[in-house]
């Protein structure tokens, strides 16, 4: 594996149509934007527009990276900026969208140099604040951030889980 991971620049539309957008397609297709969003696996069509709501700030704000292998898109790790920090005045306050890697290059580390070099080269510093959400089942995961914290001496701290519920009739409530 010779892994490639940079910062694109917004301006380069040849990395975001041959790269981002299939990677979204892939993460689309495997259910990883169901919640919180509830784009089904079928809607794979809608990765342009999950770009440019979601990850073109990213990207711009230089919290984005992207690892290939070769010329082969891999995976990518993103953080956004909330948009809170400017009406509160408070620290910046960065929550993970997503970590995706490719199925055939998961548990090789990719995921730990995504977020190793994302902390170190893109657009954050001494202060800001990072919220990860790692699904129950994601081990992995869960191992990665929490190793990630320790040797990066980062000050973590586990808030508890997040819970979903849907309304099933007005009359419950």
């Amino acid at each position: 594996m010779n892994l490639n991971i940079f910062i694109p620049a917004i301006s380069d539309q040849t990395v975001v149509d041959d790269s981002i957008l299939p990677l979204l397609q892939e993460a689309i297709a495997e259910g990883q934007f169901v919640y919180p969003y509830y784009i089904s696996p079928s809607q794979t069509e809608k990765a342009s527009l999950v770009f440019g709501y979601l990850f073109a700030a990213c990207v711009r704000n230089k919290t984005f990276a992207l690892a290939l292998d070769e010329d082969n898109p891999v995976g990518f790790e993103a953080y956004l900026r909330s948009p809170f920090c400017d009406y509160f005045k408070t620290p910046n306050v960065y929550d993970g969208l997503l970590t995706f890697v490719s199925k055939s290059y998961r548990r090789k580390g990719v995921s730990t140099k995504l977020r190793k070099f994302l902390l170190k080269k893109g657009g954050f510093k001494q202060g800001d604040i990072f919220r990860f959400s790692v699904k129950k089942d994601n081990t992995g995961g869960y191992l990665s951030v929490d190793k990630l914290a320790k040797e990066l001496t980062i000050n973590m701290v586990e808030t508890g889980v997040t819970y979903e519920g849907q309304l099933t009739h007005q009359l419950d409530i």
